[in-house]
This record gives structure tokens, sequence and C-alpha cells, in this order.
């Protein structure tokens, strides 16, 4: 990838990062106190400015959304974009000056295309724009699956086992005091299902500077529990499990992006 797409892995696309940010994201709840008692073994603060009306009804903002950890403050990771044109993302580590890419997310147009996920082996020496973009890559390919258009509910088979992202019911949200409560399972334990990790957006955890718009949410950043206690009996690197509910995360947001683009045009141009 040539020098003149480089992406700033520090700031978004359309500027530097929001004054004061470490304000934002040390809210008063401590990691292992969950409003709903969530287990959590880590927290961490997703910055995405999304869509407000403006920006569905006219057109796309070029944004690298970056994850910072709540204890530090510092930029755990950054999901970069290179083109106004396209959705497709890749995560890289916020302390990796070169840009590694950890997982890359593909969107693909046309009803019925899926994303569709790259996990690349760790440090794999290659680009942003060659993790998006080579097909035939060392990688393990993870394609998302929705329940419905209505719902933001998806589902993920991968090495790390299977999980699905649900929106939280109004009492689950309600023990959150949260406005938005997105909820990863993992399914492939058996009968019941074991809670790995929840997005919350509220007045307190919701990204600075953005608000609830006629339509709905439209992507916007909140607060992000994890408890990676699954995993304690096995092989498999806290670093891989984290980068990957972050990267799933991430896709949940967007599909809540794409919903609510389309429901403001239905909205400000009476479905015509």
């Amino acid at each position: 990838m040539g020098s003149s797409k480089e992406a700033d892995l520090s700031a978004t696309a359309d500027g530097p990062p929001p004054p004061a940010y470490s304000d934002a994201v040390n809210g008063s709840m401590s990691s292992s106190q969950a409003p709903n008692n969530f287990a959590t073994t880590s927290e961490l603060h997703i910055h995405a400015v999304g869509y407000d009306e403006n920006q569905a009804l006219i057109g796309k903002s070029l944004e690298n959304i970056t994850v910072h950890r709540l204890d530090s403050g510092e930029v755990a990771y950054t999901s970069v974009r290179l083109k106004r044109s396209s959705n497709s993302c890749a995560l890289v580590r916020g302390s990796d000056t070169n840009g590694t890419p950890l997982i890359a997310t593909i969107y693909r147009w046309g009803p019925g295309r899926h994303p569709r996920m790259r996990i690349l082996p760790r440090d794999t020496p290659i680009t942003v724009e060659q993790a998006i973009n080579d097909d035939k890559g060392d990688c393990e390919v993870v394609n998302v699956r929705g329940r419905s258009i209505f719902n933001h509910t998806q589902k993920f088979e991968t090495s790390l086992g299977s999980f699905e992202w649900r929106d939280g019911s109004r009492q689950e949200k309600d023990s959150c005091n949260a406005s938005t409560l997105m909820i990863m399972e993992r399914t492939d334990l058996g009968k019941s299902t074991l809670p790995v990790a929840q997005f919350v957006r509220n007045p307190e955890f919701r990204t600075p500077g953005t608000k609830r718009g006629l339509a709905g949410e439209g992507g916007s950043g909140g607060r992000l529990m994890m408890n990676a206690e699954s995993w304690a009996d096995q092989k498999v690197e806290p670093e891989t499990i984290e980068a990957f509910v972050v990267a799933s995360c991430l896709c949940m947001l967007k599909k809540e992006a794409d919903r609510f683009q389309a429901e403001t045009q239905v909205i400000y141009t009476g479905g015509h």
C-alpha cells in the first residue's frame, strides 16, 4: 500500500481525536460491576460518530473508528477504512505503528450478500489494503449471518466458537439504564448460552457529540464490556478473543447504521 493511502491510525479521517477524550471514556462504573451483573474481564469505549440525519440522506463520511481502553484511555484498536465508497475495513492495534491488520471485514453490495470477516494469523506482514482486497490470503474466513432485516441479530461460526449478537430485551436494557443494549453470547456450549460481551449506549457512555435520531441510533459508539471466562480452559490468546469481539461489535454497529439510513430516507422522502 503506497504512502498516499496510509491511514492515520490516531484519528478519524474527518479530523483529529475529540479533545479531553479520557474524560469521556472514564465513567463512574468500575470494570467489575456492570449495572446488570454482567461479569466483565475488560472494558473498552468505542468512539464512532455514525450517521445523523444529514449523513443518512446525502452521503457517507469516511470514519476511522477508534477503540479506547477504559482504565488508561489509550487507543487499543483502530478500525481503518480506505475508501469513502466502501465500508470494508480492517482492525489494527493502536500501539502498532506499522498498522498490521488483525481482522478485515468485507462488506459486499447487493441483497443477501452478508459481511465476511477475515481473521488473520498473528503478525501477518500485510497491509490493510491487502487484508481487505486479497481473497486468497492465509486467513480464517467467517461468513456473518443475519436472522432478519428487522433486528440486529448476527451469527458468527469461528474456530474460537459459535456466537450470536442480539438486541437486548426491554428488561435487559432497563437493568443497564441503556437506550441501546446489544448482547454477544456463545452458543456452542450445550442447551444454554453464555454471555461473552455487551455493548451499552446511554447518555453517559455514548460517543460525545452524538444523539439519537428520529429513526433511532445511527451506529454511534458506546461502552463495550467483555467476559473472556468461557475460554479459560482453552489455549486461546486473550488478545485474539478481544480483537474478534471488537470486530464483531463494529459489524453490529454497521448493521444498525444501515437500518438507520434506510429508515431515515423513508421518513424524509415518504417512501418515494
